[in-house]
């Protein structure tokens, strides 16, 4: 197999992450760091780097830095990672909308036209993402900017795959976000973006349930984003 990305840790990162959302990965299970770099032609290096990425995704337990197992991956899981990061994005929503930039606005407004008009999946996804990256880098500071970059293996994932099935409301969703950002309402953008990561969560549970990696019946976890929207209510 040969790695496609540019960065190689990132990608073996990826790789692990396809052969958990395929179930061929479970938890509990053995990641063998020598079997990983032979499959992908990489040295050990590459893959301890991915596994530190996908500890942080709380995803793989490390016991003292010399074996990996598959943690506890669930439900639960996917769903704290996007309220984490639908946090985090409802903050930055919150100061693009109160600063109103016309550069930022205008940048958002194409992406907007752009994403209208999309039916590809593969390009919406880029798309969707480019419109998070512009909010994010307007609205972060370094510290925000940094947490943000540490959201870079679970949720982008789970959100890419997910999209196929529910293309026209992720569109919408992003959508109400830009109009409460054009219109410079702050509690309105902070809560277009929370109600967009939590659908995409949906729709990343309800992919990995057709999957068959997950088996348990599914649950919809409503107090958990009711309690990061009370954070964001308390921080604003």
């Amino acid at each position: 197999m040969t790695l496609e990305r540019a960065n190689t840790s990132e990608a073996v990162a990826a790789h692990i992450l396809e052969r958990l959302f395929a179930g061929r990965l479970r938890s509990g299970q053995r990641i063998d760091l020598d079997e990983v770099a032979a499959e992908l032609g990489v040295s050990r290096v590459p893959v301890r780097e991915a596994l530190i990425q996908l500890e942080r995704d709380g995803l793989v337990d490390r016991a003292h830095y010399r074996r990996a197992h598959v943690a506890e991956f669930g439900e639960d899981t996917v769903r704290e990672a996007f309220a984490l990061y639908g946090m985090l994005s409802a903050l930055t929503n919150r100061r693009v909308a109160a600063r109103r930039d016309p550069g930022v606005l205008d940048a958002l407004g194409k992406l907007d036209e752009a994403l209208s008009r999309c039916d590809d999946p593969a390009e919406f996804e880029s798309l969707a993402r480019e419109f998070r990256r512009v909010v994010n880098v307007a609205g972060a500071g370094n510290h925000l900017r940094a947490l943000l970059r540490t959201f870079s293996g679970l949720v982008p994932a789970a959100a890419r795959f997910s999209i196929d099935d529910a293309l026209t409301d992720e569109r919408a969703a992003l959508r109400a976000e830009y109009l409460a950002l054009r219109d410079g309402t702050p509690d309105a953008a902070g809560a277009a973006a929370l109600a967009h990561l939590r659908l995409t969560a949906d729709n990343a549970v309800r992919a990995l349930h057709r999957r068959g990696v997950f088996q348990e019946a599914s649950s919809e976890a409503g107090p958990l984003w009711t309690d990061v929207a009370a954070v964001i209510e308390e921080k604003s």
